[in-house]
């Protein structure tokens, strides 16, 4: 499974340009307008409203929604971070990011929670058979029959 520093590097390439302008074009996309309302200026002035982890947590959507996204004129951050900075990173951290690349978010509801090991996820958008997924760190504090916004991603075999 990769670790909480697998993406360090493709965060860092978001600063570069063009990377720079399309990302904050996305988070505005996703939180410009409901911060805009609320009188919220930027990241860190929703941070003290909301809590630093809520904020965080709305940069990962939009940054994770960025990873997935053709951006007209320029293509994938993904592909062009892996194309000149690849050979940087560890197989398992490429595997990820290009799992992240081509992945959806979906509504699941969780079942059979075995704490610290795994979950069935169910897709409430998309339908199916409820699928395992490794994780080991929310199995800790979910609960049968929560519903949790996520993406779920195939990483060398494994349902993460």
């Amino acid at each position: 499974m990769p670790s909480s520093h697998a993406l360090a590097g493709l965060m860092k390439w978001l600063a570069r340009d063009p990377w720079r302008g399309a990302f904050a074009d996305v988070v505005e996309q996703h939180i410009g307008r409901a911060a805009g309302h609320s009188g919220v200026a930027d990241l860190e002035e929703l941070g003290e409203l909301v809590g630093d982890h809520w904020a965080t947590t709305l940069w990962g959507c939009a940054f994770e929604d960025f990873l997935t996204r053709e951006v007209e004129g320029i293509g994938n951050v993904v592909d062009d971070y892996l194309k000149r900075r690849g050979w940087k990173e560890t197989a398992m951290n490429k595997a990820y990011m290009a799992a992240l690349r081509s992945s959806t978010m979906s509504l699941y509801e969780a079942s059979d929670i075995q704490p610290g090991r795994s979950f069935l996820a169910r897709d409430l958008l998309r339908g199916g058979e409820p699928i395992r997924v490794s994780e080991r760190t929310a199995t800790k504090t979910i609960n049968p029959w929560d519903r949790l916004a996520m993406r779920i991603v195939e990483v060398r075999d494994e349902t993460i």
